[in-house]
Formats: C-alpha cells, sequence, structure tokens
C-alpha cells in the first residue's frame, strides 16, 4: 500500500481499504438476516410471500442501470471526460432515487395485495430487509449526489476520480446485495429448505 512520509497510509488506499471494510460488515449484517429469515420458516405459522409484483422487477433494472451509469463515468473520468463523467453520474443518481420510488411503489402493491407488514413475519422480514438495504443506498446516494455538485462546481484529478470509482463500486455490491435479498425473500422457500436440509441430514422441525 502506498504511504506517505512516517507511515500513513495515502488517502486513496485508504477510502478504498475503508470502503472495502464498510462492505464486509453490511453484508455481514444482511447475511445475519437471511439466517433469521430461513431459521424463522420452522414455525407453522409462516406465510411464503406471493410472486413478487411486477415493481421490484422494475427495481431490479433501475438499480442495475445506476450501477452501469456510475460505470460509465468512473470510465469518463479515468480519460478526463469530465463532461460526460458529470452527466453519467447525475444520471446514475437519478436512477437510484427511481429505484427507491419503485421500492416504496412495490410496498404498496403488496399492502393492496393483503400482505401488510404485521399480518406474518414472512412480510416483516420483507419489509425490514428491503427497507434496510435502501437505507443503504441512500447513504450512498448523498455521497453520489456530493460527487455530483462537485463535479457541477468543477472538481477535477485523482481525488474526484477516486470518489467516482468508490462509488461505482459501492453501487455494484448493491445491486449484487439486491439480486441475494431478492432471490432470498421470493425463491427460497420451506419446502426448499427442507430438501437442502434433508439432502444433508440436517434434522430440521
Amino acid at each position: 500500500m502506498p504511504a506517505r512520509p512516517g507511515g500513513q497510509p495515502a488517502p486513496r488506499a485508504a477510502r478504498k481499504t475503508g470502503l472495502w471494510v464498510f462492505m464486509a460488515v453490511v453484508l455481514t449484517l444482511f447475511m445475519l438476516f437471511g439466517v433469521a429469515y430461513v431459521m424463522r420458516m420452522a414455525y407453522e405459522d409462516w406465510r411464503s410471500l406471493p410472486p413478487p409484483p411486477w415493481q421490484l422487477w422494475l427495481s431490479t433494472a433501475l438499480l442495475a442501470a445506476s450501477g452501469a451509469a456510475w460505470e460509465l463515468a468512473r470510465l469518463r473520468a479515468v480519460r478526463a471526460d469530465w463532461l460526460r463523467a458529470r452527466g453519467a453520474t447525475l444520471v446514475a443518481c437519478l436512477l437510484a432515487l427511481a429505484f427507491l420510488g419503485s421500492q416504496l411503489w412495490a410496498w404498496q402493491a403488496l399492502v393492496a395485495m393483503n400482505y401488510p407488514v404485521a399480518a406474518n413475519p414472512s412480510n416483516s422480514f420483507f419489509y425490514l430487509i428491503t427497507a434496510l438495504h435502501g437505507v443503504h443506498l441512500l447513504g450512498g446516494l448523498l455521497v453520489g449526489g456530493g460527487v455530483a455538485v462537485r463535479l457541477a462546481q468543477g472538481a477535477r484529478g485523482d481525488r474526484i476520480e477516486t470518489s467516482i470509482l468508490l462509488c461505482a463500486r459501492y453501487w455494484h455490491f448493491l445491486f449484487l446485495l439486491w439480486l441475494g435479498v431478492f432471490g432470498l425473500l421470493f425463491y427460497v422457500t420451506p419446502d426448499l429448505v427442507q430438501a437442502v436440509c434433508t439432502s444433508l441430514g440436517i434434522p430440521r422441525s
């Protein structure tokens, strides 16, 4: 790792390391919720969620597009094409806002389908886990919005390029995390868990 005189890590390397550590903590948190979700399925009052409403597929597409826009911004910044980097950053932030809006829309759709938050443990997990993911995206959006503002104010050079790189990396992480959440909530069923436990010889009540 590059270092400054006196043994202090260079800011670019330190920021990258900090993001990796943060993402590891977030991943661990979601894994713990995932384990709790699977364990809770063993109880008789469990009622599986319905097929995902189309708004959640829209959410997935919007988040993928937002990550792609951040990646484009990163590539433009590497080439010092700051005008296009600024435009791609703005698009990425707008798509992230649209993702959050589509998530709220999906919540409304599920409530209309008689799946409110307190009706069943699976419902509660859905709203809790998707809200937690949304909070982490909102935090990233605040940082990303700050990057967009700095670009609009004329920020250039290595520091802003690193900021764009870190935002792109975080958005890719959020997208992969969302795919995991989506699969867990809608495609991991009690029957599937029972089949896996049986094949592994794990007793499950």
